[in-house]
């Protein structure tokens, strides 16, 4: 499935990103935008604010939690989601992400970074530059937990 999220839950929209999943944020999106924009496109609106669920007639997912360990296994609990897609979508701007030859990130990468990775993907809406680094097992390990409670 393809979300919205609402204002409030703009931590959510980043890591369900990073999880791979499409993921429509902004957050200066007014709730009239929202509610079109998701109709429009079929997305499911991820929201805290209970007359926007339920305005949404279904389509909507009230998230309970300030927690965003929670948040996340909400949403992929209510979702059967389970296939992660890492790296797969950029985490600023949602845009997908393609594998780049190492070649053409030097200079641009830092240089420890060049030296020992040898992977490196970039964003095709906003250009930013993406590698596996030491977020990527954090991603994971959330990942797992959520697998191992539900």
């Amino acid at each position: 499935p393809s979300f919205a999220a609402d204002v409030m839950l703009g931590t959510l929209a980043k890591w369900l990103r990073l999880l791979g999943f499409d993921t429509y944020y902004s957050n200066t999106a007014e709730d009239d935008f929202l509610v079109a924009f998701c109709n429009e496109t079929g997305r499911i609106l991820l929201t805290r604010d209970g007359p926007l669920q339920d305005r949404m007639h279904g389509r909507a997912c009230y998230i309970t939690s300030h927690v965003l360990d929670e948040q996340l296994a909400q949403v992929i609990t209510a979702y059967d989601l389970t296939r992660f897609n890492l790296p797969h979508r950029c985490a600023v701007c949602n845009g997908v992400l393609h594998e780049v030859p190492k070649v053409e990130v030097e200079g641009e990468a830092p240089p420890y970074v060049f030296k020992t990775v040898d992977e490196f993907f970039r964003c095709d809406g906003c250009g930013k530059l993406y590698w596996e680094g030491t977020h990527v097992p954090r991603i994971r390990s959330v990942i797992e937990s959520l697998h191992n409670n539900n």
